[in-house]
């Protein structure tokens, strides 16, 4: 899609929320229930698309959030749009157990404010998600293929997340490029239960609409 089309994603799907009496967290969140810390949303995850994009919602104890923060998104790709010409720096550790592993990439994760706004970006280590971690320019190139418009889950929640997605590929591109430096000089394990966050960036409207690629 282009900037303009994603503008019109991001703007679109916001404003039928809002005329929908429906804003973002409700439809993620259930109503009638008290939010559980660290489970999924939906609990399945939202899985769309030939390049298999996918979401979940879910959050921290309030004393491992950052300021202000509700919540976050854990967004990814799955392994197979990666090119066979570049292999991961960290793959999985063996599997423990028989449960099934999703093979993902983890593109990033998008906090979401105490009022329900989105409030930064941010990466992690590759035991924060049980990813496998592929150089920071291989994940780059394939971030034009996030896009959650299909049947499973909200329509609207797929839209919004998509535009940001799109909006946000140049800051998404900087926090890559920084997770790899972060994880080069303190864990190319990926296993360091020390090193969690290894990139951050608040958003900023002005950036996020006038960032055009």
């Amino acid at each position: 899609m282009t900037h303009a089309e994603l503008t019109d994603l991001l703007m679109s799907s916001t404003a039928a929320m809002f005329v929908g009496g429906q804003p973002l967290m409700n439809r993620i969140l259930p109503s009638a229930e008290p939010i559980e810390l660290w489970q999924h949303y939906p609990p399945d995850d939202v899985v769309n698309g030939t390049a298999g994009s996918r979401y979940f919602y879910h959050c921290h104890p309030p004393a491992e959030r950052s300021d202000g923060e509700h919540g976050h998104f854990h967004l990814f790709l799955d392994t197979s749009v990666m090119s066979d010409s570049v292999a991961p720096i960290i793959p999985p550790p063996p599997a423990t157990s028989d449960e099934p592993r999703a093979d993902v990439v983890h593109i990033g994760a998008l906090a979401i404010s105490t009022d329900g706004l989105p409030l930064c970006w941010f990466t992690t280590n590759r035991w924060v998600t049980d990813e496998w971690i592929y150089p920071a320019e291989a994940v780059i190139d394939q971030l034009a293929q996030f896009d959650l418009r299909g049947p499973d889950g909200d329509p609207l929640v797929n839209d919004w997340l998509t535009a940001m997605v799109g909006l946000s590929r140049g800051d998404l591109a900087e926090l890559l490029r920084q997770r790899d430096t972060v994880l080069a000089a303190r864990d190319m394990t990926g296993e360091d239960r020390s090193v969690e966050i290894t990139s951050i960036m608040p958003i900023a409207l002005e950036r996020l609409f006038g960032d055009e690629e």
